[in-house]
């Protein structure tokens, strides 16, 4: 018969009691890991338990809500008192009148970081510490500049006293000067500073209870908070010494004297060549009288030998100013010559010579009128620059045969006699221009100002939508057809406004033309070349055509057009009808022409040795434009009865 072996009770209860402990143990552990995870969940976005700031607890808040509830309890009424005291005397004041108030911010942040290391094991000790003991985060103490600096500067008018300048003033251009004594100044800033420190400190010396947390909440104690500080915190003010401006003027009466002696005269000579080629001497005074001298005195402090003393000088700001109202009596750009050319005899004629163009060296005639100031010297020659022609007889005369480079041609057929007077006039400013090298022309610089006092007569101009009687009607025709001589030389084209609508004198072609309105709308071109062009211009009256001519060095291009490309044409509307006062009664006159609104396109191909090197497009959008009339007012009847009364 077999026996079965039977187990020891004993090991058997040691079992059961090992299972029963690493039961407990591991529901321990999975309670612990549930309630850590109830606890970060729970404060997953608020301050832990246990953190204060400046002795506010703020457990269990989120950021805005412990911002809030740390400024109800610190700032406003919170607020301690500062004395501000001398050895003579004090001042009592509160801080938040100062303008105090806690920087919360970065103890904000710093709380907020506790326990939120992301490395477990740290975390789970800054917890158990925060629970056992509790942290707390000192915030910032701050004033606010614009509160204090107004009781400061009332605190300032009591505690300090100016210092006594020793002067030096001037009187009938008669240098004074008297005795100086240093003086006492708050140094606001440095206050300010001292009395955030002051309260900084103070606040983080208060006597803090230590007790372990949670013995306090074990026996059942408030929570520990910072108590205010009850007696105000005292501060002393800060001074700083004002040293007299002038504490030592030994020699200042003299340079004073010195400055205000006389008048000051500046001289410049300069050169002007009439249209007869005699180049004159003129001199030119400005005369600076001792007023203005005086004006222009300035004191400053220096440190000689350990004292300040006072040096005398002149603001070159004030002189360069001045000089810059010098500078435009003297400036004057250089006038290029003008000239005319036979190509029949291959003869240069000089119409008008060039003239030196002038510029005052402003800061070398500041360094000058600086040296005479404080000198015996009482006249000062202004240096000036001289600014040459860039364009010269010599010049023209290496080009010479001059070749024919392009031809601008309008017709001017119908014109009133005002409009041709305007045209000869306008025509007559560009016979003989030079254009430099690698320079922009400007038709609107070298036309002028276009008025009745400069010679022109009244006649139909475009202005804004209309065409009325002004002074200069016709200098389109002058600008439509310099504008043709530049296109068909294959110049750079730099500004150009066309019509607003067709003008038949400008065609055809149509939109190959260019509007000008002196000073405003201007025409434009640049003279990519490396040699001067000469502008030669005709109003051939028999022919009723006008010429411009560029002449100048070969050119080793070419320009063809095509075009013009016409597209979009309207019709005009109805005719209108304006009424003139100053028109005999039942009159009519016919002032514009109905004209086609039409979209022009026109190329310029400009070819070099056969081989096309730029293509350009020009387009002109010409508007619609009614016939227009104007009408005398209506006639009366010598028997219509008189109007009602």
């Amino acid at each position: 018969m077999s026996t079965r072996e039977v187990p020891s009770r004993k090991g058997h209860w040691l079992t059961e009691f090992l299972l029963a402990v690493a039961g407990i143990f591991l529901g321990l552990l999975l309670v612990a890991g549930v309630a850590v995870i109830a606890y970060e969940t729970r404060y997953a976005d608020r301050m832990y338990e246990g953190v204060t700031i400046q002795g506010v607890p703020v457990g269990g808040l989120t950021k805005a809500e412990a911002r809030t509830l740390v400024e109800q309890r610190l700032n406003g009424d919170g607020l301690p008192y500062v004395s501000l005291y001398t050895a003579e005397r004090e001042w009592t004041v509160s801080t938040q009148s100062l303008g105090g108030r806690w920087e919360l911010e970065d103890a904000l942040d710093a709380a907020w970081r506790v326990g939120r290391t992301g490395v477990f094991r740290d975390d789970l000790l800054a917890h158990w510490r925060l629970l056992w003991q509790g942290s707390d985060f000192s915030a910032t103490f701050h004033l606010e500049p614009g509160p204090s600096l107004i009781y400061l500067r009332h605190v300032a008018r009591q505690a300090g006293h100016p210092a006594q300048q020793a002067r030096l003033w001037v009187a009938g251009f008669q240098a004074h000067t008297d005795e100086s004594e240093a003086g006492r100044e708050l140094d606001i800033v440095a206050t300010q500073q001292a009395i955030e420190a002051r309260v900084q400190e103070a606040l983080a010396t208060l006597p803090r209870d230590t007790t372990p947390r949670l013995l306090r909440l074990w026996h059942n104690l408030p929570p520990a908070m910072e108590e205010h500080v009850l007696e105000p915190i005292r501060v002393p003010l800060t001074f700083r010494e004002v040293a007299p401006p002038l504490t030592e003027v030994a020699g200042a009466r003299e340079r004073v004297e010195t400055l205000l002696q006389s008048p000051l005269t500046l001289v410049a000579t300069l050169e002007e060549t009439g249209d007869d080629g005699v180049a004159r001497q003129v001199t030119r005074r400005w005369n600076i009288d001792q007023a203005m001298l005086a004006s222009w005195l300035t004191l400053h402090q220096v440190q000689r030998e350990g004292a300040t003393a006072v040096e005398v000088a002149v603001d070159d700001a004030k002189i360069a100013e001045y000089l810059q109202g010098v500078a435009g009596d003297i400036a004057r750009g250089p006038r290029e010559p003008t000239f005319d050319y036979n190509p029949a005899t291959n003869t240069l004629k000089t119409l008008k010579p060039g003239q030196m163009g002038y510029a005052l060296d402003i800061p070398a005639a500041t360094r000058a009128v600086l040296d005479a100031c404080l000198s015996d010297q009482r006249e000062v020659t202004l240096p000036v620059n001289h600014v040459s022609p860039r364009v010269t007889r010599q010049d023209m005369e290496a080009l010479m045969p001059l070749q024919l480079i392009s031809v601008g041609e309008s017709n001017f057929r119908g014109s009133t006699a005002d409009r041709l007077h305007n045209i000869k006039r306008a025509t007559a400013q560009f016979h003989g221009v030079t254009v430099p090298p690698q320079s922009v022309f400007s038709f609107v610089e070298h036309l002028g100002l276009v008025t009745i006092a400069s010679g022109y007569s009244e006649s139909w101009v475009i202005y804004g939508d209309r065409t009325e009687l002004g002074a200069g009607g016709g200098v389109c025709q002058v600008s439509t057809t310099a504008f043709r001589a530049a296109f068909w030389g294959g110049y750079p084209i730099v500004e150009r406004t066309p019509h607003a609508y067709r003008v038949g004198w400008y065609e055809p072609p149509v939109g190959l033309d260019a509007a000008t309105f002196s000073p405003l709308v201007d025409f434009k071109f640049r003279n990519d070349t490396d040699t001067p062009i000469l502008i030669l211009t005709e109003v051939d009256e028999a022919n009723a055509k006008l010429y411009f001519r560029f002449y100048g060095a070969p050119m080793d291009r070419k320009v063809r057009m095509e075009g013009p490309i016409t597209e979009n044409p309207t019709k005009p509307g109805e005719p209108v009808y304006e009424e003139d006062p100053f028109m005999a009664p039942g009159t009519q006159v016919q002032v514009e022409q109905p004209h086609d609104g039409l979209d022009v396109t026109i190329w310029r191909i400009i070819e070099r040795d056969g081989q096309e090197v730029a293509r350009e497009k020009f387009f002109t959008q010409f508007k619609a434009w009614p016939a227009r009339y104007l009408v005398g007012p209506q006639p009366v009847e010598a028997d219509s009865p008189p109007p009602d009364s």
